[in-house]
């Protein structure tokens, strides 16, 4: 009897999703508002973690990962100079390194699978739709109703909420590639949950992974585009969302109210919402980013007083010395490092996915749904941080697409028939 022992393959990135909030609440449960101290100490494990998959697995990663990953170490070499020169300790603000130390998880994530091979995205899915079902169901289960709808009782913050995104896209790729009709369900189970959970930025996310999802689909061998479903991408929806609506019309008003307040939110980001919230935010920082905006600010940008300031009490938003806490990727980076530090997250990964759409032959549907779910990532940016685990599936990501594609089965060789293949015979009259 064979033990199939590749589930193992799923561990390094479940360990890195288990920074989220929707994994930890199970161990301290969902009234703590700030990230714990202990999983602060937990992602210090997972730098070390990283650095001993990098030491041990580093001569299997791609020269361009590996020169980008000697670019990352050292400016983590010149901010611990730097820090040492003005502080007198090598780590004075762990909040400023830690965006550059988060990088190693990438390149831990990435020398790992690059060494041991892919894992099982359908293991890996699995065991990310039962944690977040069961952290709704156990934890959240009061904002599934319509009334927390209206209230805007959200239950899950952004970046849990954003996991659902990879989820659709499986569900939507399984149902494609093998006519699983359960997957179709799951996929218009996992929609409505998106909209439910009212993360704007996540339906906006979503609604460009999807069509960038379906348009790399074209390159999968095994991704059948019949009409019948098509039919049933199209129409199911469109038959039980009207049913849906109705109901809810007639029944409860005040979701309505709530769908339209953020549908309006969206199409007036600059005047209402925390759209406009987080313009004021980058109205405040942006005469800093561009008084230095090759390298940013980096160690004394953490000592720069609070720039934002909380529109309904005129008070900072944050203490001063906590670090600027913006809820835009972009910022962030060109405030603490600058142009350069955009470019050293974004770059590369930018440069490999479009020399693997630039290569030709198939493409697996896990590799389509990385690649779009990386796409709406950087749209997503624009209104949050990347959080910890974004960076562990971007190494999973790196190692998909420098993986070699599935050629397509060649066509039968022709063969001529026996009466060619013969010389004619005459015959004589």
């Amino acid at each position: 009897m064979k033990i199939n022992l590749r589930f193992i393959l799923i561990l390094p990135l479940l360990a890195v999703l288990a920074t989220n909030a929707a994994f930890w609440e199970f161990i301290y449960g969902p009234q703590v508002d700030q990230e714990p101290e202990g999983i602060k100490l937990y992602t210090y494990l997972l730098f070390a973690l990283s650095v001993a998959s990098i030491v041990f697995y580093g001569r299997y990663m791609e020269p361009l990962i590996r020169k980008w990953m000697y670019v990352v170490l050292a400016c983590i070499g010149g901010l611990m100079l730097e820090s040492y020169a003005d502080q007198g300790s090598w780590m004075s603000y762990p909040h400023v390194f830690s965006k550059l130390f988060v990088l190693l998880i990438m390149f831990g994530v990435y020398a790992f699978h690059r060494r041991f091979g892919l894992p099982s995205l359908s293991q890996l899915i699995g065991a990310l739709v039962f944690v977040l079902l069961a952290n709704l169901l156990v934890f959240h289960r009061d904002s599934l109703s319509l009334s927390a709808f209206a209230e805007n009782e959200r239950g899950f913050g952004s970046a849990a909420a954003y996991l659902f995104v990879p989820v659709t896209l499986y569900c939507l790729n399984r149902y494609l590639t093998h006519g699983n009709i359960l997957m179709l369900l799951s996929f218009f189970v996992c929609l409505p949950l998106i909209i439910f959970l009212q993360h704007r930025s996540v339906w906006i996310a979503t609604a460009i992974a999807v069509p960038l999802d379906l348009l790399l689909l074209l390159r999968t061998p095994g991704a059948k585009f019949s009409f019948t479903k098509v039919v049933m991408l199209v129409a199911l929806p469109a038959i039980l969302g009207s049913l849906g609506v109705t109901m809810v019309v007639l029944n409860n008003p005040e979701v309505v109210t709530r769908m339209q307040t953020n549908v309006e939110d969206m199409a007036n980001a600059d005047k209402q919402g925390t759209g406009s919230w987080r313009l004021k935010q980058l109205e405040s920082y942006i005469p800093y980013v561009q008084d230095r905006p090759v390298a940013g600010w980096r160690l004394e940008g953490f000592e720069l007083p609070m720039q934002f300031y909380d529109p309904s009490n005129d008070q900072p938003m944050w203490p001063d010395h906590t670090g600027h806490h913006f809820h835009n990727f972009y910022l962030d980076r060109a405030f603490y490092f600058g142009v350069l530090g955009i470019l050293m997250v974004v770059l590369i990964p930018i440069i490999r996915v479009v020399q693997r759409l630039f290569q030709r032959g198939p493409m697996r549907a896990d590799t389509a749904l990385l690649i779009a779910y990386f796409g709406c990532l950087l749209v997503f940016g624009t209104s949050y941080d990347w959080s910890t685990y974004h960076f562990g599936l971007l190494g999973l990501l790196l190692a998909a697409v420098a993986e070699p594609e599935p050629q397509a089965e060649p066509l039968p060789a022709y063969e001529a028939p026996k009466w060619a293949a013969e010389p004619a015979t005459l015959v004589a009259s």
